[in-house]
């Protein structure tokens, strides 16, 4: 069983890709505004007939869009710091979710998401389409409650006390799904793959980059080499002593001092000794071939994580501290 998207971008990702739809569409309306006004008939009008233009009703101003947002910045000269302007447009961007609109692209976006992200074990468990539905119900409970927060995180004006019943409200909802997921899985043994599944997000995705990198190469892994370099990534991750762990999917602190800028330079550094580590025990499971493209999908993905990272740093108040 393999899997080829990684856990750490699902709520970015789906958000982006939820803002972009929802940009393209209203920039084609604009587009179809745009041709309408050019087909119309022209009428000429002698200068002493022209009519004082009438104001432009507020209401009928367009929503602001991702493609405003973007230029904006750019329109006009500023003096503020890099990650004013970040704050200042995640603020603004937070404001969209205000449009039903938007939220019906984000609900879509996450699920569609969440479907391709867990493809994989819903074929394993063998469920049928009605337990598929509810699988993803249980799923998408948790993951909204994640976006929530992270959008109402992105608007910038929550106190330290509000930031912490946000936490508390995830901590709470996945704690909610992970009963209700015992339950339906109802086998002790598939409770335990679908946690060991979620566990392992981060080398599955990993892992997947490899196997592209050897696609039609006579080298791919094997099943069971997959399974065992899978154990043994998780097994160092989890036995290693981080100074400055940022990649703990538990731990609810969005605060800027957990993402200072010693934070997260130490997590860097903790993630270069992970990795090599991991490198030093992948060389006796793999072939030369099978090796070079695991180090290589290794790097790549660790650049990744880092540049996500420092995205979240600035949005959490972070960077620079």
């Amino acid at each position: 069983m393999k899997k080829q998207i990684p856990v750490i971008l699902l709520a970015v990702t789906g958000t982006a890709l939820a803002f972009g739809l929802y940009s393209s569409n209203e920039k084609n309306k604009h587009l179809q505004s745009e041709i309408a006004r050019a087909k119309a008939p022209v009428i000429d009008v002698a200068p002493e007939q022209n009519p004082i233009p009438a104001a432009e009703p507020a209401a009928t101003q367009p929503e602001p869009t991702l493609q405003t947002l973007e230029v904006a910045p750019q329109a006009v000269e500023t003096t503020e710091e890099p990650s004013a302007t970040a704050h200042r447009m995640m603020s603004s961007v937070s404001k969209m979710m205000d449009n039903p609109t938007m939220n019906k692209v984000m609900a879509a976006s996450q699920r569609g998401a969440v479907g391709a992200l867990y493809a994989d074990l819903i074929e394993y468990l063998n469920l049928n389409s009605e337990e598929t539905t509810y699988f993803m119900d249980l799923l998408m409970t948790r993951q909204m409650k994640q976006v929530d927060m992270a959008m109402k995180m992105m608007g910038g004006n929550l106190s330290e006390d509000e930031k912490r019943a946000l936490a508390e409200e995830v901590k709470l909802t996945s704690g909610t799904v992970k009963a209700e997921m015992e339950k339906f899985l109802n086998n002790p043994a598939d409770v335990a793959e679908w946690e060991f599944y979620e566990k392992t997000m981060g080398e599955r995705m990993m892992l997947s980059q490899m196997d592209q990198k050897l696609a039609g190469s006579g080298a791919a892994l094997a099943d069971g080499t997959y399974r065992q370099l899978l154990g043994m990534m998780h097994d160092e991750r989890e036995n290693f002593t981080f100074t400055s762990n940022l990649s703990d999917d538990k731990n609810m602190d969005m605060s800027a001092q957990r993402f200072s800028q010693e934070n997260l330079q130490n997590h860097f550094n903790d993630q270069e000794q992970l990795s090599a580590a991991i490198l030093a025990k992948a060389e006796t499971m793999l072939t030369p071939e099978q090796y070079a493209a695991f180090a290589d999908s290794l790097k790549t993905t660790a650049e990744m994580q880092k540049a996500q990272l420092e995205m979240a740093a600035q949005l959490f108040g972070g960077k620079g501290k």
